[in-house]
């Protein structure tokens, strides 16, 4: 079965089931604490939090992923926003009634039992607990998209305080066409133009574990530790899906901007420095070579009529699936610097 989900279906389903583990342990550490204040047997307490926890994951999950996922979250986002904390909290309350009408001690059946939660002393207490975890969820669901996945648990545990040499592989990607569309559109609708292409490009970055290290204009620098951006031609696979990604909607493009934007992109890997900067603003940061070759062989894209073009020693270390071919463009000499260095052409799209 998992050979016949794609990318995106696996992260999601991945997530959803995050979401629920999660759910379960906060769960469950909560009915740890609501045993030391209601008193008891300590097993139902944390029995029917567990539970809680695992289906209030579940429903967030779901919600995050399938409902409230891209630019559902933009169009009115205050009203979005507001929509997503009722929606949470309802599912919350909805849960527990159930939970507890089905395990509250001397319940004779689900109604029964949910009409004694509903009117107990305990039910006021937890509908305002379902309203503030709703609300502290959802402004954590959005803070977390400021950063990549797992960067906020690396800052806390001290990881890259001090600087670590590691090798990773950068994908350089910008708008093809873009200097003339800016012009035609003007620059509030180019805004909104190019934030569009950079919404509808992350479902595939995320699909793909990538790193977005920056966004610079038109461009959008997205980073994997070499092991993992190497596998399975993880970096060449991920761009493929973004072209794809905006392909599929080139329709709405047009039918919004009179233009259907199209990527493309440069990539190669090397040896770089990781390590945070800054104080009034801190962000990981990486220095080395390999982002600069990365971005001179994006450069390249053009005069070689390539929307895909990769260092060949990268390529080589990359297992590309058989559909994806590539074609050697034979040696070039990078901008600026005297270094030639063997490209290749990426033919499936």
């Amino acid at each position: 079965m998992h050979a016949f989900l794609t990318a995106t279906a696996r992260r999601r389903a991945a997530t959803v089931f995050r979401f629920s583990a999660v759910g379960a342990a906060v769960g469950a550490c909560l009915g740890w604490l609501i045993f030391l204040l209601d008193g008891g047997a300590v097993e139902p307490h944390i029995l029917r939090a567990a539970i809680t926890g695992t289906l209030t994951g579940l429903g967030v999950g779901v919600g995050e992923e399938v409902f409230f996922f891209g630019r559902r979250r933009w169009q009115g986002y205050r009203l979005v926003t507001t929509v997503r904390i009722i929606a949470f909290a309802s599912w919350i309350l909805t849960v527990l009634v159930s939970v507890n009408g089905l395990l509250r001690t001397g319940a004779d059946g689900l109604p029964q039992g949910a009409l004694a939660y509903l009117t107990g002393s305990t039910f006021v207490r937890d509908a305002a607990a379902a309203l503030i975890v709703a609300t502290m969820a959802t402004a954590y669901l959005e803070v977390r998209r400021l950063h990549n996945a797992g960067e906020i648990r690396r800052f806390l545990l001290g990881r890259y305080r001090v600087p670590v040499e590691e090798e990773r592989v950068f994908l350089f990607a910008d708008l093809v066409g873009s200097t003339a569309l800016a012009e035609a559109l003007g620059p509030r609708v180019y805004s909104a133009f190019i934030s569009d292409c950079f919404r509808d490009v992350s479902e595939a970055i995320l699909a793909w574990k990538g790193q977005v290290y920056q966004y610079v204009g038109d461009e959008i620098v997205v980073s994997w530790p070499a092991d993992r951006g190497l596998r399975n031609g993880t970096a060449v696979r991920c761009f493929l899906q973004m072209q794809r990604d905006l392909a599929d909607r080139a329709d709405a493009y047009r039918a919004e901007y009179g233009h259907a934007p199209r990527f493309r992109a440069g990539i190669h890997a090397g040896p770089v420095v990781t390590t945070w900067v800054g104080l009034a603003k801190i962000e990981l940061a990486f220095h080395g070579d390999a982002l600069n070759t990365a971005a001179r062989i994006l450069a390249l894209c053009k005069p070689h009529d390539a929307h895909l073009l990769v260092s060949t020693p990268t390529l080589e270390r990359m297992d590309l699936p058989a559909h994806i071919t590539a074609t050697s463009v034979g040696s070039t000499e990078l901008q600026g610097r005297r270094e030639v260095i063997d490209l290749s052409r990426i033919n499936s799209t």
